[in-house]
């Protein structure tokens, strides 16, 4: 243990030695992942005599308790698990702390950018990124052995696997968070940036030109291909996926222990380019460890955050709950992980959620949007689009 505590000083440079100060950690993460999170806090406070609390809450919950509670220094100390898309307001409401000072050069030049990117607002950095997360195409191999090379062939395996006893692919199409990988990678974007790289909330490219095609190849599926049926939802497509009656899907790393669990057996991987070699770039989460700015306990909680996203940390929860690290060498290290490496491979292109409070109006507009756009053939996707984007209040 002191050979442990030795090298957590030397590749951390942590802020002197730790006291008995216990600390409290708010969390979102449960099942294997709380697991991992238990088995971490006991080692830190093995290593360093530190008592370590954990209290779970439901994200809305933890959000609101922080900006209600924490100025009152009755919050935890360290938040673990919080999305990178749930900052902002949080930051706005002053109650993060900036953890610039804590990350070293050698923690941010292990990182992926897109992690960095995702945890910073307002140029600070209000968190140290932990693993990322987002969507791939999950295969039952059972149905599909031979993986398609590109989009259209993946279409022709889809149909030719939609007959009386099974269907070829289907996934939460209204839903806004999946479906975005259509609409970003024909060119459209939530939000622009300002000449300063900051989010922009005015410049909102859900209706422009790519988003727009992008709309009607997500029309397409349903209508010209014949792939999606109406009623279609995450759970229902989460369901005849577990059944063994779905060939493909479009789902993230969280779905992968229920799969595990019914005997399914699977690989993942990018949606494949389409034939004129563009790729797919779908919405990325990032979730990492948040510091109290008004804790009474930030060197022993600042140590413990250090604690957590160092690379044997995040090569554990990736092996235990298939978790995708965000740093670049943890991710090496697991690289021989087929589903960690497919979820890896799918994130490259992936675009981190905006993290600004704005975010928060897009959601729903935009699920109105693509109900309207997947209900009828002859829906007017244009129409639909520029109506979202109106009630998002950007142009």
């Amino acid at each position: 243990m002191k050979k442990a505590l030795i090298s957590l000083l030397a590749v951390f440079a942590l802020g002197g030695i730790a006291t008995a100060q216990s600390v409290t950690v708010w969390t979102t993460l449960a099942d294997q992942s709380l697991e991992w999170l238990q088995q971490e806090t006991a080692s830190f406070s093995d290593a360093f005599g530190v008592e370590v609390e954990i209290v779970r809450l439901a994200l809305g919950e933890l959000r609101e308790q922080m900006l209600l509670s924490a100025p009152a220094g009755q919050a935890g100390d360290l938040l673990v698990g919080v999305p990178h898309d749930q900052i902002g307001e949080m930051a706005v409401g002053g109650v993060l702390e900036d953890m610039s000072s804590y990350a070293t050069d050698s923690y941010l030049a292990d990182l992926s950018e897109q992690a960095r990117l995702a945890y910073t607002f307002g140029g600070k950095l209000f968190g140290l990124p932990m693993y990322v997360e987002g969507p791939a195409l999950i295969i039952n191999t059972d149905l599909v052995p031979e993986a398609p090379e590109t989009y259209e062939e993946m279409i022709e395996v889809a149909q030719a696997n939609t007959n009386g006893e099974t269907f070829g692919f289907m996934y939460d199409i209204n839903n806004f968070y999946y479906s975005y990988n259509w609409l970003h990678s024909f060119g459209g974007y939530v939000f622009g940036r300002d000449a300063g790289g900051d989010l922009d909330p005015s410049d909102v490219g859900l209706a422009n030109e790519g988003a727009i095609r992008g709309g009607e190849e997500l029309q397409a599926l349903r209508f010209d291909y014949g792939l999606i049926p109406a009623g279609t939802d995450y759970n229902v497509a989460n369901g005849l996926f577990i059944d063994g009656a779905l060939a493909m899907t479009y789902d993230g790393p969280w779905a992968i222990a229920g799969f595990r669990e019914a005997g399914i057996p699977v690989s993942v991987m990018p949606v494949p380019p389409r034939e004129d070699g563009s790729e797919w770039s779908g919405f990325m989460g990032v979730q990492g460890v948040l510091l109290n700015e008004f804790s009474t306990k930030k060197v022993n909680a600042a140590n413990l955050a250090k604690w957590l996203v160092r690379p044997a940390a995040q090569v554990s929860l990736a092996q235990l709950s298939g978790r995708i690290p965000a740093s670049n060498s943890a991710v090496a290290q697991v690289s021989d992980d087929p589903i960690v490496a497919g979820f890896g491979a799918a994130l490259q292109n992936s675009e981190p959620m905006p993290n600004i409070p704005e975010m928060g109006r897009v959601w729903q507009p935009m699920a109105n949007a693509l109900s309207v756009i997947t209900e009828s053939a002859e829906a007017d996707v244009e129409a639909a689009l520029e109506q979202a984007v109106q009630e998002i209040g950007g142009h």
